[in-house]
């Protein structure tokens, strides 16, 4: 019983840090950024704190993954012949969205975020020049989009698990 109690804590708390890490890159880091006296120190700013919410938003979503794997297995066993009759819709919905929102916030760190990173550091290197302004600009309002995206499907994700929960002790 312990065991199942801390995983589902170390699940939770993911969760949770990983809905917070969203929350404070809306409402910490890009406002930081946006009052940087230059663009310099505007690219520093974002690039600094890309370098802590890039992996450690994918670090908590596989924290997330393995954590519920993990349970699944265990809710799997228990229910035996039961398993898919009783939650295999509600399952297959929640995987769904959980795969979106792994999709989606493997976009906003590798396909946005980090580019902004990367090419600075090319730029250094004369191998290339930076993004324009109106670049980043317009990768920062996708990020700040598809942050709301995963901000909505988390909350989305957590009625499915409420309603697998109350499914589960019936």
């Amino acid at each position: 019983m312990l065991t199942t109690q801390l995983l589902v804590f170390a699940h939770i708390l993911a969760l949770a840090a990983f809905f917070g890490a969203q929350f404070a890159m809306l409402y910490m880091l890009l406002p930081a950024a946006e009052r940087a006296a230059d663009e310099a120190g505007r690219r520093a700013i974002l690039i600094q704190g890309f370098r802590f919410y890039n992996p450690f938003t994918l670090a908590m979503l596989g924290v997330l993954v393995i954590t519920g794997a993990m349970r699944l297995t265990d809710i799997k066993a228990a229910m035996a012949a039961d398993y898919f009759a009783r939650i295999g819709y509600l399952l297959a919905v929640k995987l769904g969205l959980v795969f979106g929102l792994v999709f989606i916030q493997t976009y906003v760190t590798f396909g946005l975020a980090f580019r902004i990173g990367r090419q600075e550091e090319v730029a250094a290197h004369g191998d290339g020049l930076p993004f324009t302004v109106e670049k980043v600009n317009s990768m920062l309002a996708r990020i700040r989009a598809m942050a709301w995206v995963t901000i909505v499907l988390s909350a989305a994700i957590v009625w499915e698990s409420l309603k697998l929960v109350h499914l589960i002790r019936c």
